[in-house]
């Protein structure tokens, strides 16, 4: 069994569900939980397990750490229940099938300009889903990275980008794991504001809750100050 076996499993749990997600984020983060009232506690000098710099890919020409490739690895498998990508999983598509001899299969064998429309056609098919699997994955990683950084009061990981030689931004020649983090625009594309809501700062709040990942939104609901500010909503008349 990997050493890194249980942080693994946490991972599995919270891209999986919301119900064991926060608690997920919180073991990660060094937490314990008591076991008589289900309190999630930060003991004095703990360290976490996992930071946001683990889910980090490696430079090019870098090799990955063990604990990158077991976190990397469970987040794929827990987003691989269906076979959404041209027939494959995310684990399938991205690290299990040849795409070069994939590619040549689906020409029957054919090269170049010898390829039929129909060809062309299957192999623009599977690059465009590999592209998409590798852009869910960095999805993903940056949601947890967030997440991470959101319960350890850390700054966000800046994820730097190279072009490659087929302009893909990425460091190590895929767009997997280096996407940039959701949630960093100004305001929530396509978010639907009420009409009702004109004041700029009400705007701004309703734009930036938006934005946050569903471990951020439970966080925030249980934090004192949202549960008086709906009580003085509520008094409002």
């Amino acid at each position: 069994m990997s050493k890194f076996a249980n942080i693994a499993t946490r991972v599995t749990s919270y891209v999986q569900g919301m119900d064991s997600a926060l608690g997920s984020i919180k073991w990660l983060s060094g937490y314990r939980e008591n076991e008589r009232t289900g309190e999630w506690v930060l003991p004095k000098n703990a360290t976490p397990r996992l930071r946001a710099m683990d889910c980090v890919g490696p430079a090019k020409g870098d090799k990955p750490k063990a604990l990158y490739l077991a976190v990397r690895k469970s987040v794929a498998e827990a987003k691989s229940t269906h076979a959404k990508y041209d027939g494959f999983t995310m684990v399938q598509i991205i690290d299990e099938v040849d795409a070069a001899a994939y590619k040549l299969k689906l020409c029957d064998g054919n090269t170049g300009k010898k390829r039929t429309p129909a060809q062309v056609k299957r192999v623009t098919a599977f690059s465009n889903a590999k592209i998409a699997a590798g852009r869910d994955l960095g999805k993903y990683m940056g949601n947890l990275r967030r997440d991470l950084n959101t319960a350890q009061g850390t700054h966000p990981v800046k994820v730097e980008k190279q072009k490659t030689a087929s302009g893909t931004d990425s460091s190590t020649g895929n767009v997997a794991d280096h996407e940039t983090e959701s949630g960093t625009a100004p305001e929530a594309k396509g978010s639907a504001v009420p009409h009702a809501i004109q004041h700029p700062t009400l705007i701004e709040l309703v734009n930036r809750l938006a934005q946050l990942s569903e471990v951020q939104q439970k966080t925030l609901a249980d934090h004192v100050v949202v549960k008086g500010m709906l009580k003085a909503l509520t008094a409002i008349k």
